[in-house]
């Protein structure tokens, strides 16, 4: 209805002023009184034109041809056109809804669009940061291919470097404690029990082959760079560790983010990218490629890119001058390959700390004669935990960290993900443990769960007494039988497509969560002030079609939060 009613709009617009205006709003009043829809194409056009915006809109209602699903249309306010649907209308609405070929797609661009999120380091566990990603990431996903796009999902994995250094030092040294060697622990090291179960699996793997047979004299200073210098020269296998320490972290990664319903189907190396392929690596290609257009400069032996020329507020170094390449020089060529793989669309979720990154990770791409604009970055916010009125400090470096295989032990995963997507991305987020773990009207998720499932009970009770629902009949009946308070209902449900319509344009999840929770309170309010096994056949048919219709909204939005419809609680 709403993109006929936009046509029609369009037609009478270039009839009568020859103009063609294409960013005017369609939206559903707040207010029963103004109608099913409404739009404020008169006060958009009134701007163009300098013309009082009631007066277009009474020429604009004047052209609009007599249909058979409206009643009428007004003209509210400063010019708003209200549009009123026959009760006829909005119960063909949930025919269709109903029907198995209904679908939220709008266009057949069908879309190629990658989504790049969590990508967190492999020198640790995934952490309730991570999960809040996580979860937002695989949910858009979801919403994207529901809505007729191809949708790849991404994790990007930081494998070389001194973190995976540290990594692997900080095993290799745990490691020789389970030989009843006394070794020094360097604070700068990671701490954790992860660490230590990780050489318990070194062990495993490679029995004693890595076991100092005399003490570390670099361990005296607790200097890592020392350390790691001495380790190499006494240890020519070493790599091999690191190579494992970064692979058993990888196993432990992709474990947990599988329990938490979050499947990438594309993994991609950092190292990956400086093996050469027809004599060159995908890095050495992308540095030439900035040098050739005049975007980097030496200074001090180090090979810096002029980032301050795309609005950075400094130059940014690509190469160190010990010729070690930077995690920023690294990223430039990760993206380079995004570009090169021929997506319509590029997602990156990224958390709050890498706000600044940007601006100058976009100047890289414009340097590479790449457009920007095809890259759109979504920041998540920092994630708080309240456990008994009192803030849960977290540490990643020292350990203190809380796991998101905690967080699921301790709330399970629908709750997480539900309270992980029920914040707007971009804003932090106090998660109440103790709410999450309620079974009450209070923890929306459980809420909007019972709602499904106490309509699954509905349908169990008419199987129970061997009723049947005559759909044909009841959509005839529909109209005719409900009271207002039902299309009230209708009207909630057929605004479920604008919500993911919504969420889609705005690469958003939380109106979402806010929609099935407002749903799901208005169905409790129905459910628990009528009857539904009535002795009317037409008034029991009608409102079990309008159960089934909000049946299946739930389950189609749980679904785009991977949270189960349970059919009973």
């Amino acid at each position: 209805m709403k993109s006929e009613i936009r046509e029609i709009l369009n037609a009478s617009v270039k009839k009568l002023y020859s103009e063609e205006i294409n960013d005017f709003d369609i939206t559903r009043p707040k207010f029963k009184s103004h109608g099913n829809w409404s739009s404020n194409i008169a006060l958009i056009l009134g701007k163009e034109l300098k013309d009082q915006p009631r007066k277009i809109a009474k020429n604009i209602v004047n052209e609009f041809p007599k249909k058979n699903w409206l009643s009428k249309i007004d003209i509210a306010g400063p010019g708003f056109i209200n549009f009123f649907l026959t009760q006829e209308a909005q119960t063909e609405f949930l025919k269709s809804f109903l029907s198995d070929d209904f679908s939220f797609i709008e266009t057949k661009e069908n879309r190629k669009i990658l989504i790049e999120y969590v990508s967190s380091n492999p020198t640790g566990p995934i952490h309730v940061g991570h999960g809040r990603g996580a979860a937002y990431g695989s949910a858009l996903a979801k919403l994207l291919r529901l809505t007729g796009d191809k949708v790849v999902e991404e994790y990007y994995v930081n494998d070389r470097g001194l973190q995976t250094d540290v990594l692997a030092l900080s095993v290799f040294l745990r490691y020789q404690e389970l030989f009843d060697l006394r070794i020094l622990f360097p604070s700068d090291c990671y701490q954790g029990d992860y660490i230590k179960k990780c050489a318990k699996s070194a062990k495993k793997y490679f029995g004693d082959k890595f076991m100092l047979k005399k003490d570390l004299k670099s361990q005296q200073s607790s200097d890592i760079s020392l350390i790691l210098e001495e380790i190499y020269k006494i240890t020519p296998d070493f790599k091999e560790l690191t190579d494992f320490c970064i692979s058993y972290q990888m196993e432990e990664i992709k474990s947990i983010l599988l329990k938490f319903k979050v499947e990438h189907e594309s993994w991609v190396s950092e190292k990956s990218l400086y093996k050469s392929s027809k004599g060159s690596s995908l890095f050495e290609t992308t540095l030439s490629e900035l040098k050739k257009n005049n975007y980097t400069y030496l200074e001090n032996d180090a090979l810096w890119f002029k980032s301050s020329e795309f609005g950075d507020e400094k130059d940014r170094v690509l190469i160190r001058n010990n010729q070690d390449p930077t995690y920023f020089a690294s990223d430039v060529a990760y993206h380079k390959f995004k570009f090169d793989r021929d997506f319509d669309q590029l997602i990156n979720i990224w958390g709050a700390d890498h706000h600044g990154y940007i601006a100058r990770l976009e100047g890289a791409l414009d340097a590479l004669n790449l457009n920007p604009k095809k890259l759109e970055t979504l920041i998540i916010q920092f994630v708080s935990l309240i456990k008994s009125g009192e803030n849960i400090s977290m540490s990643t470096r020292k350990g203190e960290f809380i796991s998101l295989e905690e967080l699921i032990k301790e709330v399970g995963v629908e709750a997480a993900r539900f309270f992980f997507l029920a914040r707007k991305s971009d804003q932090s987020l106090e998660f109440d443990i103790d709410l999450a773990k309620r079974e009450d009207k209070n923890n929306p998720v459980y809420y909007i769960q019972y709602a499904h499932a106490r309509i699954s009970s509905l349908q169990k009770e008419l199987l129970k007494r061997k009723l049947i629902i005559d759909n044909e009949n009841g959509f005839k009946k529909l109209s005719k039988v409900l009271t207002d308070l039902e299309f009230e209902i209708i009207n909630e449900i057929e605004q479920f497509q604008d919500v993911i319509q919504q969420c889609k344009k705005d690469l958003e999840i939380h109106p979402l969560c806010f929609y099935l929770r407002d749903l799901a309170s208005k169905f409790h309010s129905y459910y628990n002030a009528n009857k539904f096994i009535e002795d009317e056949k037409d008034l029991r048919d009608a409102k079990f079609i309008l159960v089934a219709a909000i049946k299946k909204v739930l389950i189609q939005g749980l679904d785009i939060l991977s949270i189960n419809a349970p059919e009973k609680m």
